[in-house]
This record gives structure tokens, sequence and C-alpha cells, in this order.
């Protein structure tokens, strides 16, 4: 399988179990190997038939600040869940976390390596007035999901009060209070935020990527 990589990628986040790590960001750094067939955008220079790691980088920083993970191997397994979800044209991710700060003094890093294919994360999907909601991945922390939105259709409200939400939308047209929502473009909002409506004005379905109840404090 031809691959895509994306070396040392740098992030500072809170990540880590004890009482400094919960208060206190530490860098982390991350290696991403993205499985597909590259032959279709050898050929034809179309970036729509790979995989364009900027908006991957974007994405893995923005679940990795947003989600203030506890374990490592809770990160590597969302962030390879929502890649895959996002990017139809993957079929597998390697990943590697290095937390250099986890063994200071003693090491130089502490590190989870992993790698998924999509068979790894079968989607749950349940029909809505709006269009369908598709399961990707529940924790114990989070839930990962795809809002699949109808031509002309309305998504009520964003997502239950009460919890934080991180999103962005994947393809197709979708306004948010009247405004035209960016494609790609990750959007955290914290658990007191009431966002209005999303509306699809388009002639095709959008889908809306949702990582939502996060940010546990302790």
């Amino acid at each position: 399988m031809d691959l895509i990589r994306i070396r040392g990628l740098e992030i500072d986040c809170i990540v880590g179990v004890r009482p400094l790590e919960r208060e206190r960001e530490q860098r982390v750094h991350l290696e991403l190997a993205l499985g597909l067939d590259l032959a279709p955008a050898g050929r034809s220079g179309r970036i729509a038939l790979t995989c364009d790691y900027d908006q991957v980088a974007t994405e893995v920083i923005s679940m990795l600040r947003f989600r203030r993970y506890h374990l490592i191997e809770m990160a590597t397994e969302e962030v390879a869940a929502m890649l895959l979800a996002v990017h139809p044209a993957l079929e597998s991710v390697d990943i590697r976390l290095d937390k250099p700060a986890a063994l200071d003094g003693r090491a130089r890093a502490a590190s989870v390596e992993i790698r998924r294919q999509r068979s790894a994360f079968p989607v749950a999907s349940t029909a809505k007035a709006y269009g369908a909601v598709d399961l990707v991945l529940e924790t114990r922390e989070a839930r990962l999901m795809r809002l699949r939105v109808s031509p002309g259709a309305s998504l009520p409200q964003s997502a239950p009060l009460g919890v934080p939400v991180l999103e962005w939308l994947v393809s197709g047209e979708l306004t948010r209070n009247g405004a035209a929502m960016e494609p790609h473009v990750p959007t955290a909002r914290s658990a007191e935020d009431e966002p209005g409506p999303y509306e699809n004005q388009g002639h095709g379905e959008s889908v809306l990527f949702r990582c939502v109840g996060a940010n546990v404090a302790s």
C-alpha cells in the first residue's frame, strides 16, 4: 500500500493522569503513516483523490488540544478512528505518539505505536429526520460521529447541552446560525455555548464530523 507520511508533528496539549499533567500542557511528538492508493492522484494531479496532509495535521492537532487525554493509548485510538472516518480514501493509519516528559531524566520518551485498518472501526448508523448519524467510536470519555444532513434538511441543535464539542464540515454545504461553514476548519465550543440550527441549503448530502463529551477534568 502507498503511504503519505507526516514526520515529527509537535503539539502542546494536556495528556496524562498525574495532577501536574492535568494542569500543565506538555509537548508530544507524532509520526503518521497514511495508507491509501496514490495512483489516482499521481495520474490526475487532483488533490481530491488523495489525502490532504495539511488537513490531517490540522485535524490531529485540534483533537489532541481539545480532548485533554489521560492516556496516550486512548489518544492514538481516537485519532486513528477520526482520520479513517473523515478521509474515505484512507485504508489504514499508523500512529506513533512520543511523550518526552513521561520519563524525564530516565529516558528520552515513552511512546505508543498503533496500526489500524478501516475494518477496526465498524460504523453503526442510525436514521434521523435530517439524515443519519454514523457512530464511529465510543470511548469512556467521548463519542466520535459523522452527522449526515440531507439536502434541504436542518439539524435542530448542535449537540446535547452541558458537554463540549469539537466539529468541522467534512463535505457538502452547511450553514450555522445562518452563516456558511468553511470546510475542514475545526471549531471547538464549550459546554455553555449553544449555537443555532444547522441547515443544508445545497443540492447534495453534507457531512459533519463531531467529537462530543470530551475534556474530562480529572
